[in-house]
């Protein structure tokens, strides 16, 4: 992408006029991202994309060689407004961050994150981590427009056998 947007000021840079247009720039980088990644363009600069994402149920369990299975549950919706604020729950389709966290406060830590496809409003996740989980989410660092964003996380609970 920062090979892109080079390109693109260095053709566009101290240009006369007809000057640039931001259809222009958004097309170079439309040009230089792969084909599964397009509908990132659209949902970023081309419409009004909002998501509900929304961490349901977070539950581990220790394995015999001391790491942690998390069992992720959560609720992912996407919609498109128009103009006038009016919105249509579209299909999902997108990679979100799925984060496990150990620790409180100033002494939370990333234990996993990884961008994982989203498809369907409820999904269910496992990942494997190196230490105690104590919170887990979709979006945990809220890059996605998401009107509640506090509830993308939640607390990770021990599974009970």
């Amino acid at each position: 992408m920062n090979q892109a947007i080079r390109a693109y000021l260095d053709r566009v840079r101290f240009q006369g006029p007809p000057y640039t247009t931001s259809d222009e720039f958004v097309d170079a980088l439309r040009d230089a991202t792969p084909p599964e990644l397009k509908a990132v363009i659209t949902d970023l600069l081309e419409t009004i994309t909002l998501f509900d994402n929304r961490a349901v149920e977070a539950a581990w369990r220790k394995t015999t060689e001391g790491k942690f299975v998390v069992n992720l549950k959560v609720s992912a919706k996407k919609f498109r407004a128009d103009g006038l604020g009016a919105e249509k729950e579209i299909p999902i389709d997108d990679l979100i961050d799925i984060g496990v966290f150990t620790g409180v406060g100033k002494a939370e830590k990333t234990i996993f994150l990884e961008k994982r496809r989203v498809t369907s409003p409820t999904m269910e996740f496992e990942v494997v981590v190196p230490a105690m989980p104590a919170r887990a989410g979709i979006d945990p660092y809220n890059k996605l427009v998401d009107r509640a964003p506090d509830d993308n996380t939640i607390a990770a609970t021990e599974l009970k056998r």
